[in-house]
């Protein structure tokens, strides 16, 4: 490579990633736990099925156990950061959870393995909410939003590097490579806290002696977008669990494109997040990007469910069309919610409000699976048109609810 292209690179490079300190901080550490937590994901179920020995009903219990519990600690863990500001919290949190995934090692039974489940997942939430706690101190308006995005770039950028060198570990097999996978998962969490210990310390914005409330829960227009967003949420169930069982029973297409599919969608939110959080400073902006999504999100619904029933060729290229209408919804709505999240929220209790914001992706999350199995693979086609009409009507809801009034031709 020549000089020229070498300082062609490295200008690319500083462009790509942020200058401000502590925006830099926050990309570093989110790179690296991500990175981890896509080492992990890829080879947990295989391992302590097959090499553990647990059965995949337990495994698939504990993971369902542990994501319920830490739906419990969001709202507590967002009054925590509000009291005792968020750094110091956050660092402890990912040095609890790197001890704590480097003790799967040890695990021989499901009691075990269950409890370390539950507290690697009260130790995610936290984390989780204490990411948002930050970004809402650190910036304002539309900042929050574009550093929101810029994280979740690096978040699919981390996860998908984290995925691909877990792929050696599912080639060789063996034990010993499944426990290095875990242990270097461990080591990325300690990593993640050393790098958020250099983030600038931000104040509580609490007093101490305040008694603790559950601000955040009474507040019923907050409690009502949280919903809603939980409702939009359940598009991110259609790319994990319904357009794997859609292109796997229902079409023609090959298996292998799914992994096609997915990897469109990882490479347009990197690419693209930041850009598609534009304009999305005013709570009114995010409102009316999150009921855009809405529609792009059932177009590509109508388009998944046009892939059953044609040819190889056609369903492959219908599913790639369905997706890159489908990430457009995901990429203007993921910049309305957090407009809407931040937006409507109390400054002084940012914390807590993120926390609550939090608990709508996690019932999507929880709830979802089950939704979305049942309506496109239960009722096949027809069940893809209830899920675009659900998605348009939760669009409109939310912007009826933010802004008071319906969309206009704005």
């Amino acid at each position: 490579m020549s000089n020229e292209n070498i300082s062609r690179t490295s200008k690319l490079m500083k462009a790509a990633w942020p200058q401000e300190p502590a925006m830099r901080t926050l990309a570093s550490a989110t790179l690296i736990q991500t990175f981890g937590n896509g080492l992990l994901t890829t080879v947990e179920i295989i391992y302590f099925t097959f090499f553990v020995g647990l059965a995949p009903s337990k495994v698939a219990l504990g993971l369902s156990i542990a994501g319920g519990m830490s739906l419990l600690c969001s709202v507590p863990a967002g009054h925590i950061a509000d009291r005792f500001g968020p750094r110091d919290i956050a660092v402890i949190s990912y040095l609890v959870e790197g001890a704590l995934l480097a003790s799967f090692i040890f695990v021989r039974s499901f009691a075990p393995y269950l409890i370390v489940n539950i507290l690697i997942g009260v130790t995610s939430s936290i984390g989780r909410t204490l990411q948002q706690a930050t970004i809402a101190r650190f910036g304002i308006g539309e900042s929050r939003v574009t550093m929101r995005a810029y994280l979740r770039a690096v978040t699919n950028l981390g996860i998908a590097l984290g995925t691909v060198f877990a792929g050696f570990a599912l080639a060789i097999n063996s034990r010993a490579g499944y426990i290095t996978i875990i242990s270097l998962d461990a080591l990325a969490f300690i990593i993640t806290a050393v790098i958020w210990h250099k983030l600038p310390y931000a104040p509580a914005t609490v007093e101490r002696g305040e008694p603790f409330a559950f601000v955040a829960l009474k507040d019923r227009k907050y409690l009502g977008a949280t919903l809603l967003n939980g409702i939009m949420s359940l598009h991110f169930i259609i790319q994990s669990v319904g357009i794997p069982l859609w292109v796997v029973k229902e079409t023609n297409a090959p298996r292998w494109w799914v992994s096609v599919i997915l990897f469109v969608n990882t490479l347009a939110v990197v690419l693209f997040q930041v850009r598609a959080s534009r304009g999305s400073g005013e709570v009114r902006d995010g409102a009316r990007k999150f009921s855009h999504a809405g529609i792009y999100v059932a177009l590509a619904c109508v388009l998944y469910a046009l892939s059953a029933g044609v040819s190889t060729l056609l369903a492959c290229a219908i599913l790639i069309a369905a997706m890159l209408v489908h990430v457009m919804g995901e990429l203007v709505g993921s910049a309305g919610s957090w407009s809407i999240g931040f937006g409507l929220a109390d400054e002084k209790h940012q914390g807590q409000y993120q926390g609550v914001f939090s608990l709508g992706w996690g019932l999507g999350g929880a709830f979802g699976p089950s939704l979305i199995t049942a309506l496109i693979i239960g009722m096949g086609k027809s069940g893809w048109f209830i899920l675009g009409g659900i998605f348009i009507v939760t669009g409109f809801l939310m912007h009826r609810l933010v802004t008071g009034s319906w969309i206009t031709s704005q």
